[in-house]
């Protein structure tokens, strides 16, 4: 790690001598719970186009800040993608195709969007998602993005009528149990938004999305 800053490899209290602060490396651990740190791992492009009566959507998040799997450790930690089409009125259309966030992500169920984590299934009860990793369980599965690499996502939604807009927002948020378990254990910490970006589409008529114009 860089330096910080820091004069002591040790507290003064403890013996510790001054240096100079550009010879001791920062070893400072900022945690999952810190949101600068968390807005620095990922990026997150949007890109949208008409296709005949639809609207695709493509969501490409990269792992670029961080050198280990995203999200890492503790087992319940989860991202959350979700993905928002919404008219000229702010209403959202209807998807068509593409994921949903699974029923076990809290608020954001049933939304557009997909969830990465780590799945761990209890050998002996078969529950999922488990977090008590010290029984014996297995990977049910894993969608993390490693260092460097990228998941990319594809969504169909409902295109309004011609000649408006559509305004399409993903949105990733870290949480750092799954809801259910933090609503056993009475936790209230909230999400922390790690990137939201958004586009805008323009709406043809279905006929110029699928015929070329010719000429002469």
């Amino acid at each position: 790690m860089p330096p910080n800053g820091d004069s002591y490899f040790a507290l003064p209290s403890a013996g510790g001598l001054p240096h100079p602060p550009e010879t001791i490396p920062s070893h400072l651990q900022l945690g999952a719970t810190n949101q600068s740190l968390l807005q620095e791992t990922v990026t997150v492009t949007v890109q949208a186009q008409q296709v005949g009566e639809m609207i695709q959507v493509t969501v490409v998040i990269t792992n670029t800040g961080a050198g280990h799997h995203v999200p890492t450790d503790y087992p319940g930690r989860h991202l959350i993608l979700t993905v928002l089409a919404q008219d000229e009125q702010g209403q959202a259309l209807s998807q068509l195709s593409g994921p949903t966030v699974a029923d076990w992500g809290g608020a954001q169920a049933g939304l557009p969007g997909q969830l990465f984590a780590k799945i761990l299934q209890d050998v002996q009860t078969g529950a999922f998602p488990v977090v008590s990793y010290w029984k014996q369980s297995v990977i049910l599965s894993d969608n993390r993005i490693p260092a460097g690499e990228s998941d990319t996502s594809v969504y169909y939604f409902v295109a309004p009528e011609a000649g408006s807009s559509v305004v399409i927002t993903a949105e990733l948020r870290f949480r750092r149990l799954f809801q259910a378990e933090m609503d056993a254990r009475g936790w209230q910490t909230p999400d922390i938004i790690m990137e939201q970006v958004g586009t805008t589409a323009i709406i043809n008529s279905s006929w110029t999305a699928y015929i070329p114009l010719m000429s002469r």
